[in-house]
């Protein structure tokens, strides 16, 4: 081995991160982006036989958590932020998490985060914990604004039901 190829080894030994960081460009590179689609789309990413519908049992009880993006780069930067934190489990609530969906909308893109279970005395999920759920979130997403909680039942009755928790 020669004293230049030595040198060059431990060079690239000092740099561990070097192949990571091309692998988590392309991980970036590849997902796709919900400013992408055309208006009144939707795209979701839920767990495994979890349907993003009110009618799917594991959501029929819960609900979710919106926001409203400020712009469509932005929409891209809370929607990746979500499918990792979601995908890495950054949840302390893992199961009470169904998925998140990007709405694609004329009048302002949102963003939903939606939950198994929207308050039960009798599961004893709490609504401190749901708000814990919100907080977390919108740490994620880095948001200031407020974040509002519906519940599925409540928005099943009213179109516009107005949101029963607030962080």
């Amino acid at each position: 081995m020669t004293e230049a190829t030595a040198e060059s080894i431990a060079a690239d030994a000092k740099q561990p991160h070097r192949l990571e960081r091309k692998w988590t460009f392309c991980l970036y590179d590849q997902i796709f982006k919900p400013s992408k689609f055309p208006a009144n789309a939707d795209f979701h990413l839920f767990k495994t036989g979890i349907e993003p519908k009110w009618e799917d049992p594991e959501c029929a009880y819960g609900g979710k958590w919106t926001v409203t993006s400020s712009s469509k780069a932005n929409l891209d930067k809370m929607w990746l932020e979500s499918l990792m934190a979601l995908i890495g489990e950054q949840f302390d609530e893992v199961d009470e998490v169904c998925g998140v969906v990007a709405s694609v909308r004329q009048r302002g893109d949102k963003l939903a985060l939606w939950t198994r279970t929207a308050s039960n005395e009798a599961t004893q999920f709490t609504a401190v914990e749901q708000m814990s759920i919100g907080r977390k979130w919108k740490e994620i997403i880095d948001v200031t604004d407020k974040i509002s909680y519906s519940f599925h039942d409540d928005a099943k009755k009213e179109r516009s039901a107005k949101g029963r928790y607030n962080v």
